[in-house]
């Protein structure tokens, strides 16, 4: 019994070795089979977006890798561009992505086919790919840009002239946006089209200093080499520009000059704030005198009536130093033979670098009287500034306006009114004297300026040690009002010149 138990074991365990080898011939002979049949994808299958189904290896490579290579077509304005995406920084192995699907469907198939089933499932491989961002943004910049946008272009001066070429604001391509759709469409098959999107820019502002240095252009243009001063501030806007040259150098600001009679603008302002508003008629009779006509007696006359009969210069130079003004001071009367009452020493006259040897009886520098008509401008706009500040409940905003209407009396056409066209309007005081060498050394100007454009405070000083031909600082102080009243008006600009 126990002999053939064993026995039967023996036949059972034999007959199961032999099924065991007879299946895995079975299964060694269908994988030869199936590997000699040609690989191909799942029906519904796709690598990187792309249809592959029913295709072998090669041919899915080379579906993918045209999918990937059709240009894109960039549309901006009217025009279009054909662009190649590896020309774009565009990146990818077609090959490697069908092997990769390839590896996940081989092990369904071969079952698949073992056992006589339908196909396996499709497979879907997402893309793997790369791009280069900085090779899009180098396209955009270097293809694009010069050949379809109109750039931005800020105000341009004509050297030789008074003028300006007005800026353009241009357009603008918002290059991260345009960077993101061009990737976006590289990663996906069925997009071959970016639209770029166009806006208008902004105008440039002007480069700063580039006012300024037009300026030093003209001066140099009408052959004037010796000292010129301008003090110019916007009353819109931040625009400040103060300098000086002498020989085409840049010599530090603020030098004492003879004040001559722009002094008077001074004592307008001291009489004023001595007197009640509105206005006595004989003091507005007085001070249309003193600046229209540019006499001297109704200036001694307003300062010993309304002033101080003896101090009246003093306390004017007190009213300046109050306003924060320590460089401008009349130490006496007009009349002939009138005493010095006092003497000034100034952070400008005592400079060592340069001195003109002004005055002793008046003085100012450019950039104090621009200060003082700052603050005329502003009382009369908005009643406060500066003069309100300082003399609060003393200076009123009727004041400063009959300040600048007998400012704006003064028309002698020269000077600053040269350079202006009839629709701007010059609030000026000039001021020029004979020295005791019987010669003109110096001249001055300072003016509010109410342009269409703009509104401004300029102030042009000159001097020539030598002997200062008045026709020439003539020509150079029009030019240089027209270069500022253009610059402020682009569109209405004035277009003659004083050659």
């Amino acid at each position: 019994m126990r002999i053939e138990s064993k026995t039967l074991s023996w036949v059972i365990g034999g007959l199961g070795l032999l099924f065991l080898l007879a299946s895995l011939l079975i299964t060694f002979v269908e994988y030869r089979r199936f590997q000699s049949q040609e690989s191909s994808f799942p029906k519904g299958s796709q690598i990187a977006g792309v249809p592959v189904g029913g295709l072998n290896s090669q041919t899915a490579a080379a579906r993918v890798e045209n999918y990937y290579r059709i240009p894109l077509v960039l549309e901006i304005q009217d025009g279009t561009v054909q662009v190649k995406p590896e020309d774009l920084g565009f990146s990818m192995d077609a090959a490697s992505l069908v092997d990769d699907a390839l590896l996940e469907v081989e092990g369904q198939r071969f079952w698949a086919h073992l056992w006589n089933r339908s196909a396996a499932m499709p497979v879907d491989l997402p893309l793997a790919a790369s791009v280069d961002d900085a090779q899009i943004r180098g396209y955009l910049l270097q293809q694009i840009l010069p050949r379809y946008i109109q750039h931005s272009r800020p105000v341009t001066p004509i050297p030789g002239t008074t003028n300006f070429e007005p800026g353009q604001a241009g357009q603008a391509l918002d290059t991260q946006k345009a960077l993101e759709e061009i990737r976006g469409a590289l990663f996906t098959p069925d997009v071959h089209q970016v639209t770029l999107e166009i806006s208008e820019d902004v105008l440039p502002s002007p480069p700063e200093g580039m006012l300024e240095a037009f300026m030093k252009h003209n001066i140099n243009w009408i052959g004037f080499d010796a000292l010129s001063e301008v003090y110019l501030a916007s009353m819109g806007s931040d625009l400040e520009s103060h300098f000086a040259v002498q020989g085409g150098d840049d010599v530090q600001a603020d030098v004492a000059f003879t004040a001559a009679s722009t002094i008077k603008i001074p004592i307008m302002i001291s009489v004023l704030r001595r007197t009640a508003d509105p206005t006595p008629e004989g003091v507005t009779s007085l001070l249309e005198r003193m600046i229209v006509y540019s006499e001297n007696p109704p200036a001694d006359t307003l300062m010993s009536t309304y002033i101080d009969a003896v101090r009246g210069p003093l306390m004017v130079s007190e009213d300046m130093a109050a306003l924060g003004l320590e460089n401008t001071f009349l130490a006496g009367y007009f009349y002939l033979g009138a005493p010095l009452l006092d003497r000034f020493e100034t952070p400008a006259n005592t400079r060592t670098d340069i001195y003109l040897d002004p005055d002793i009886y008046s003085q100012t520098v450019a950039s104090e009287i621009g200060q003082l008509l700052k603050g005329v401008y502003d009382c009369a706009q908005d009643g406060d500034g500066l003069l309100v500040e300082t003399f609060p409940g003393e200076i009123t905003q009727g004041e400063c306006q009959l300040m600048i209407d007998i400012l704006s009396g003064n028309r002698i056409g020269l000077l600053i009114e040269a350079g202006l066209p009839p629709e701007a309007i010059a609030a000026h005081k000039h001021g020029w004297a004979q020295e005791l060498d019987g010669l003109l050394h110096s001249m001055s100007d300072a003016a509010i300026i109410f342009t269409p454009g703009e509104d401004m405070v300029l102030n042009i000083f000159i001097y020539d040690p030598d002997r200062l031909d008045f026709d020439q600082g003539n020509r150079l102080i029009a030019r240089l009002s027209q270069t500022v009243y253009n610059f402020f008006n682009l569109e209405n600009q004035a277009y003659w010149w004083f050659d």
